[in-house]
């Protein structure tokens, strides 16, 4: 009976010891007990403003994390800034170049620094107890305190409004101005109607000197009419003339020919004197007769005078 209890004892006693070194375990794999364990190379940041950074911080790498911060902030030399400790793992290698930032989990979460390596190849790693400087993203106190100032300029710039907004009430929308604005337009008014009275007449004009050229294109047009046809009868006038003077038909033969003219004379002579039933041709005789009783002109001789 003893030898059964000691058995159950020891299982007992096993089962504890198997709990008590798991739970050690987990608290030295994922509390800082095991961060104790590993070895470490110094690194200092030198940021403009580390707000919210405190000591044993978080540093990561692309979400991993790779040491801590492992001391409290200090005043860098001259007062530009602050100086940042930490403690990186030794097996970690950061690549020269590497830009350092205090971030935070969300608007109200813990800050950390974020390490955030330059692309490429790299060219180099960052050495033990290099100084870097670092950079701050933006966070609810920065977003806060930026609001802050803008608040107030809004308050400025408000206050400005109300000004202009006052004077203008006072010097350019005053009575006197109001007055002068509407006299002005009054006598833009009348400006606008004698305009439109002027432009009446003007149309008046217009429509009688439309009137005058339509008149005087036509005595133009008529006059180019009668030009025609003064040209048509010169030129048939001139035709005639010339049929007349050169031509083969009865009037050029009583114009060229004078022994036919003198026979048509004869023809209406005798006409006029027996009629068509007793034509006689007393013309021809009438002028033998006057032939014979005008004296003859002797022949000249050599040496007479003329």
């Amino acid at each position: 009976m003893a030898q059964q209890e000691r058995g159950t004892e020891f299982k007992v006693g096993a089962f504890v010891f198997v709990g008590l070194a798991a739970l050690a375990a987990l608290v030295v794999q994922f509390g800082r007990v095991g961060e104790g364990l590993k070895t470490y190379y110094a690194l200092t940041v030198q940021f403009p403003d580390a707000s919210g950074l405190l000591k044993g911080s978080d540093v990561l790498l692309a979400g991993a994390k790779i040491g801590r911060v492992s001391g409290g902030i200090k005043l860098a030399g001259g007062g530009h800034g602050v100086e940042v400790p930490l403690r990186i793992y030794d097996y970690v290698k950061i690549p020269a170049g590497s830009k350092f930032t205090v971030g935070s989990s969300g608007l109200l979460g813990d800050r950390f620094v974020a390490v955030s390596m330059p692309e490429g190849q790299p060219s180099g790693y960052l050495s033990k107890n290099a100084k870097i400087a670092g950079a701050r993203e933006t966070g609810l106190d920065d977003i806060t305190r930026e609001g802050g100032f803008l608040v107030g300029d809004l308050r400025v710039a408000v206050q400005n409004v109300n000004g202009t907004v006052t004077r203008l009430n006072e010097q350019a929308l005053s009575p006197a101005t109001m007055e002068n604005l509407k006299s002005s337009v009054e006598h833009l008014n009348q400006a606008t109607g004698a305009l439109a009275e002027s432009s009446k007449k003007i149309d008046a004009v217009i429509e009688k000197a439309d009137a005058t050229m339509g008149s005087t294109k036509k005595a133009a047009d008529d006059m180019q009419v009668a030009i025609a046809d003064a040209r048509k009868t010169i030129q048939a006038a001139t035709q005639v003339m010339h049929q007349a003077t050169s031509g083969t038909g009865l009037l050029p033969t009583l114009l060229t020919n004078q022994e036919l003219a003198k026979d048509l004379q004869a023809l209406v002579a005798n006409l006029r004197a027996h009629g068509v039933l007793f034509y006689r041709d007393s013309a021809a005789k009438a002028e033998a007769r006057g032939s014979q009783s005008r004296p003859q002109n002797p022949p000249r001789r050599p040496g007479d005078r003329p």
